[in-house]
């Protein structure tokens, strides 16, 4: 069984199957991509090459190409083999792509991304739900409320509450479309809480209360306080992340160069 505290194990949606030997090989090959160890342009290493790190078939890694080329990883190009592709042609916010990402000492310059998006599609989300929810939402939302603030800090539990938190505004939205990105978040969330897991409980009031004022506006149907709410939450959170990621990366002696093509 994975451990909770590892960020690849995250209740998204994903084209892979960890059971399944495409799914390791596919798994192999984007995380290596993805940490430089192959770079643009680079040819993929064939199944022979793999053998050494998985026991893989031609068949299992074909469909881990296959896999790999509809995520924008790689490309095929004619007599010269598949190769790896620019990272502007990768799909970043693919649920595997982007768990790679985070897993592999992410860059300053692309924490700053998913951040920023966030501010672009989660205080609408909230506004929306604001509007929207329903009794049912509200209880959900009631209730991580509720284990964020009485369950220990950066616990499992705690932090489960916080993504179903910010999952169920999504769904209170209304919009399906919308709905999808929901992962993104999730995801980033997610990373951020286990970055933090060292911060003592006094650093975790604050988040707590941004939360509890974000909720409170979607209680009271003020969409626009809800959006400005969540603005704000956002913000905080960069903040602390990005103190928590400088700490981080000052004590790594060799830090890869994830995101740097």
């Amino acid at each position: 069984m994975r451990n909770f505290f590892d960020i690849e194990n995250l209740a998204s949606p994903t084209t892979l199957n960890a059971d399944t030997l495409f799914g390791q090989v596919a798994q192999l090959l984007g995380r290596a991509i993805v940490s430089g160890a192959y770079k643009t342009g680079d040819l993929l290493p064939n199944e022979e090459s793999l053998k050494v790190d998985i026991s893989v078939s031609r068949t299992a890694y074909r469909e881990a190409v296959k896999i790999l080329t509809a995520k924008g990883m790689v490309e095929a190009r004619p007599k010269s083999g598949t190769r790896v592709a620019p990272r502007e042609n990768w799909n970043l916010i693919d649920p595997d792509v982007l768990i790679w990402q985070l897993s592999m000492n992410p860059s300053e310059a692309f924490i700053r991304e998913l951040f920023e998006l966030r501010r672009i599609i989660e205080p609408k989300a909230a506004q929306l739900a604001a509007q929207r929810r329903r009794p049912e939402h509200m209880a959900i939302l009631d209730e991580a409320m509720m284990l964020m603030e009485n369950e220990r800090p950066y616990s499992e539990v705690s932090i489960r509450a916080d993504l179903d938190f910010h999952r169920i505004i999504f769904v209170s939205a209304g919009n399906p479309a919308l709905a999808c990105l929901a992962h993104v978040v999730v995801a980033t969330i997610q990373w951020t809480m286990l970055l933090q897991a060292t911060r003592d409980r006094e650093s975790f009031q604050g988040p707590i209360w941004d939360h509890r004022r974000v909720r409170n506006a979607i209680a009271e149907q003020n969409g626009d306080l809800a959006a400005a709410m969540m603005e704000v939450l956002i913000i905080e959170s960069l903040d602390n992340t990005l103190v928590e990621l400088a700490k981080k990366q000052a004590n790594l002696p060799l830090l890869n160069h994830t995101n740097k093509d």
